[in-house]
């Protein structure tokens, strides 16, 4: 049978191709671009879009000349075809999640937001309680701050930072941490809770809220996008199971 696939010196038969995709969990990432394919497939790019994002390739990867591009598609196992091909694929891709999902990501931006607005604040976390509280008064009554004791008693990163953390958004914090800080008044010492077995004492330093801009709206456009490319192949690998249960 002759090969369907030469990897190096590796020919691979077309009947071993479907076990192989399974072995290494590739037919999840099969079905995700056939179904992107088919999304864009009546999009179209004019040719000046086209020629501006070849020009940012181009920048992108350093490639001034004809040698360094073909020294780059040899590295790549591209032909000059397929990567103008890849281009063009992105750029519909790109058209594609624009067109469908700007007008939610207003609503998207309003659902997010608590999750994505960001956090400084300062902190320390020890294993013992009678030591928090002593922490906690100590800071209380300002015999104490938080960048002279972070040091002596945090176990965590922020004894290398002074007890400050952050810029971090509070959905990447813990639920209970994040909502004690959201509930908090800016340099408020905030009493011990245990947290994950730490007990910690915290001081709200700034709440910097998100903002509906260019680089948070490509974001969330991207989470959509992800969300519904994830139930397409979802769909897809549904439908082929079945097909497969019939078929046995």
């Amino acid at each position: 049978m002759p090969a369907a696939l030469q990897i190096g010196d590796k020919s691979i038969p077309a009947d071993q191709l479907p076990s192989l995709l399974e072995q290494y969990r590739l037919v999840p990432q099969l079905a995700k671009e056939m179904v992107l394919d088919q999304a864009i497939a009546d999009l179209k790019v004019p040719e000046e879009e086209q020629m501006e994002a070849i020009k940012r390739f181009y920048q992108q990867n350093q490639i001034n000349t004809d040698q360094e591009l073909d020294k780059w598609l040899e590295q790549q196992h591209l032909t000059r075809d397929a990567l103008m091909n890849l281009i063009s694929r992105e750029l519909r891709l790109q058209k594609f999640k624009t067109s469908k999902w700007d007008v939610q990501v207003e609503s998207h931006f309003v659902q997010r937001k608590a999750q994505i607005d960001q956090v400084v604040f300062s902190m320390v976390r020890v294993k013992d309680v009678d030591i928090a509280e002593e922490i906690y008064f100590r800071l209380l009554s300002k015999e104490a701050t938080f960048s002279e004791l972070a040091p002596r008693y945090s176990s965590g990163i922020e004894a290398k930072t002074r007890g400050i953390s952050g810029p971090i958004e509070l959905g990447r914090l813990d639920p209970t941490l994040a909502g004690a800080l959201v509930s908090a008044q800016p340099e408020e010492v905030l009493s011990p809770m245990q947290i994950s077995g730490w007990w910690v004492v915290m001081q709200l330093e700034a709440l910097i809220p998100a903002e509906l801009d260019d680089p948070t709206r490509q974001r969330l456009t991207e989470e959509l996008f992800n969300i519904w490319v994830n139930a397409e192949v979802q769909k897809t690998m549904l439908v082929e199971n079945e097909l497969q249960l019939i078929s046995v």
